[in-house]
């Protein structure tokens, strides 16, 4: 993180850093990417040649977690992390982060990524296991195969991302709203300070490197 190194929790779809509370998103030029390996390889679900290993999803699954932005993906987490949170199960969410200027391992070129600042769970006491009628009741729907309450912390939803992941209910409007703001400083990193390829892409250490 701006040439310092720091610790990352990563998971399938994002990765959480503890010291800065950032929880951001895997991006493959600005599209959610998963890094797990039970992954369908992503060039074969985008033109739809993939074979896939089970039925828990769809091609049409994967396909459209693939081509959302992860502008979009913030969005939904942001809604739905504030709505825990009000109800009490889920951790407090800061703010929005947007990274200008991310390396990962699997994308040759630099990109953009972003994501939410939430309080760290394993600083929480601990409480009963929440529910997924509790989520609902908040506005909340669990993600398609509840992954989001198999892996709480504490007692509390913090896994929100998947295939099909955690979704905030009629929510379209905020969602289309921070959205678009986060598309606007894409635009205006762009503009300042167009991002160059690295000259050797293999080199990059750690292998998340971001300009905030």
């Amino acid at each position: 993180m701006n040439a310092t190194r720091v610790t990352a929790n990563i998971a399938s779809w994002a990765f959480y850093l503890p010291s800065l509370q950032m929880k951001l998103l895997h991006s493959y030029d600005g599209y959610c990417h998963c890094i797990s390996k039970g992954a369908p390889a992503r060039n074969s679900v985008i033109n739809g040649s993939v074979t896939l290993n089970n039925d828990r999803y769809t091609l049409e699954d994967w396909q459209q977690i693939y081509q959302k932005d992860v502008a979009q993906r913030t969005a939904e987490n942001f809604i739905s992390a504030s709505r825990l949170h009000k109800a009490g199960v889920g951790p407090k969410v800061i703010d929005i982060v947007f990274v200008r200027n991310f390396h990962a391992f699997y994308n040759q070129s630099p990109t953009w990524t972003c994501g939410i600042i939430i309080e760290n769970l394993h600083r929480y006491p601990r409480k009963k296991t929440t529910a997924a009628d509790e989520m609902k009741a908040a506005g909340v729907v669990p993600d398609q195969i509840n992954s989001c309450i198999r892996q709480q912390i504490r007692g509390y939803v913090s896994d929100l991302n998947s295939v099909v992941g955690v979704m905030p209910q009629d929510a379209q409007v905020e969602i289309d709203l921070i959205k678009s703001e986060l598309h606007g400083e894409v635009d205006c990193a762009r503009a300042l300070n167009p991002v160059q390829p690295p000259s050797n892409p293999e080199a990059v250490s750690p292998k998340f490197v971001s300009d905030l």
